[in-house]
């Protein structure tokens, strides 16, 4: 593992923008807390239960989980640098007792049959090239009876082709039509499927994305991006590509909360 330090998202074909985010201790799925809630809920999170946290980024997500709903949580993440994030996160949350974080791919994850009670993913399956492959895996892993649950980025209205470009070029992902979510669950094998699609706002966003560390971690990570942003050439660069004029992306944007069970 050495030898992964310094592994970097173009490694997996990702972008920098990951890179970016690992540097902030800091990664976001659109909706926010309110996702991350409403997941929580649809998957009857409670104290006793295991998650498993695919994507798990820097931990932030999973660390509100295990606080908020009481329940452990593993996370897996593609890159090092993100499960190094997640794991000061823990211990600066007094949660490293109820999280763990490893390397570990979505679509060959490292673990046994049958072991976790819920799975959830927040903006994660965008990014993996063998969708199937990947749903199949999170049914392996999770117990019958078991939810499996999804937060996604979508198009709530077909884009112009300049914000399709700039979007896929800046953050490495594709957004789908909710259709193509809800087919991926539909086709699984999955029972007692959940779907429901939000348009973004900026207001409500920028409150959600907020929620989920609190006002002073928030603008502890907003100091960090400042920093990144005078310091790191790259950074600079991608906030100049993406950043003419943001609000024009909101209008097709949104973002969809998919879940079902595993059979008994």
């Amino acid at each position: 593992m050495s030898d992964q330090t310094n592994v970097r998202a173009a490694d997996y074909g990702l972008p920098m923008y990951f890179d970016m985010q690992a540097k902030m201790g800091h990664t976001k799925h659109l909706g926010g807390r309110y996702a991350t809630q409403k997941l929580a809920e649809l998957c009857q999170l409670e104290p006793g239960k295991t998650l498993l946290n695919v994507g798990s980024g820097s931990g932030i997500s999973a660390a509100y989980v295990a606080e908020t709903y009481g329940c452990r949580v593993v996370g897996v993440d593609l890159l090092p640098g993100m499960v190094e994030s997640a794991r000061s996160w823990a211990a600066a949350k007094g949660l490293a007792d109820q999280l763990e974080f490893r390397v570990g791919d979505a679509q060959d994850l490292p673990f046994d049959d049958n072991q976790f009670d819920a799975l959830i993913c927040e903006s994660v399956n965008a990014f993996v090239p063998d969708k199937e492959k990947a749903m199949r895996e999170y049914i392996r892993v999770v117990k019958p009876g078991g939810c499996i649950g999804f937060t996604e980025a979508i198009w709530v209205k077909a884009p112009s082709e300049t914000v399709a470009e700039i979007i896929a070029e800046a953050t490495g992902q594709q957004f789908h039509s909710p259709e193509v979510w809800e087919a991926l669950f539909q086709n699984s094998g999955l029972v007692d499927l959940h779907s429901e699609n939000h348009p973004l706002s900026v207001r409500d966003e920028a409150r959600n994305q907020s929620g989920l560390v609190g006002f002073r971690d928030y603008m502890k990570i907003l100091g960090r991006f400042f920093r990144l942003l005078f310091s790191d050439r790259e950074t600079r660069s991608l906030m100049r590509y993406v950043g003419s004029n943001p609000r024009q992306y909101f209008e097709y944007m949104g973002f969809g909360i998919y879940t079902g069970r595993k059979p008994k």
